[in-house]
């Protein structure tokens, strides 16, 4: 038995990990999955153009699927995205996402949009890739557009139809994983980040994530001028991509120009996307 799925990225409007509330906005770069599976109980894992990356967190994505069916099985899982790995640009939830509903394509099963959140969700607490279980970037990976949620109660507090937009990504070469991330340290930004939330859950969600970045900038000790330099060249809004290393600009079409010209002596990648108004699903193509 066969199954696919596609799901997307998403970028950080409120760091959830100081608080377990956050905010994340869902863009149009895609994850693919692909599982079959087998009588063997071995699970193989391939992924595509990263040989040394972690495998915990694929297998755990469809061992939770088995386990909500009560199947015993094995499979081989084939992954290709177009987000880079561990650089806040949720990377992680589109996998675990795009995971869950290939398997679930596979055992010809369907479930409720939070229900396979929710499995994805617990696949990274298990595969150790999250702080706080990322909820709000599962949600904007799955549903698309910008959600407010409650990490530990795993609650979507808002939902706002975002306008579409371009979204740009500055991204360097260096890799930052969240479970490298010291957690009491990241905590004692709590009320810092509760006055961006505020703002995210009062619909000034742009204002939410540039303060949110500039935050989350100094507190990981990132170079703050690259959110500042979207800004100044016309950006909607910009800020860090979870604890980084990425940053991320949201803007007009006629202003991504601006923006890229800006960021062009930085020496790093900068990839385009846009505002994502669309769910994961089942299909596609690895």
């Amino acid at each position: 038995m066969r199954g696919r799925g596609v799901a997307f990225g998403a970028t950080t409007v409120v760091n959830a990990m100081p608080s377990g509330f956050g905010a994340a906005l869902g863009v149009s770069l895609r994850t693919f999955a692909e599982v079959e599976l087998t009588d063997d109980p071995i699970i193989e894992v391939d992924i595509a153009g990263e040989t040394s990356e972690r495998k915990a967190l694929a297998e755990e994505s469809l061992k939770v699927v088995l386990e909500r069916f009560a199947i015993k099985s094995g499979g081989r899982i084939r992954t290709r995205s177009e987000i880079p790995i561990a650089r806040g640009m949720k990377s992680s939830s589109a996998a675990s996402n795009a995971t869950v509903l290939a398997t679930l394509d596979a055992l010809g099963e369907r479930l409720e949009d939070l229900e396979a959140i929710n499995l994805g969700v617990e696949a990274s607490l298990r595969a150790g890739v999250t702080l706080t279980g990322a909820f709000d970037d599962a949600c904007a990976s799955y549903l698309g557009m910008l959600r407010v949620t409650d990490n530990y109660r795993r609650r979507i507090l808002r939902s706002y139809d975002v306008e579409p937009l371009s979204v740009l990504f500055l991204v360097p070469e260096e890799r930052r994983y969240s479970g490298e991330v010291d957690a009491s340290r990241v905590k004692a930004a709590k009320r810092l980040t509760g006055i961006a939330l505020e703002e995210a859950t009062q619909g000034r969600y742009w204002q939410a994530m540039l303060l949110n970045g500039l935050m989350m900038a100094n507190l990981f000790h990132i170079d703050p001028s690259p959110i500042l330099l979207a800004i100044q060249n016309g950006a909607v809004s910009a800020g860090l991509c979870g604890k980084g290393p990425a940053v991320c600009a949201v803007s007009k079409r006629e202003d991504e120009g601006a923006i890229i010209e800006g960021w062009k002596d930085l020496g790093q990648t900068v990839l385009r996307s846009e505002v994502n108004r669309d769910r994961a699903h089942s299909g596609g193509s690895v």
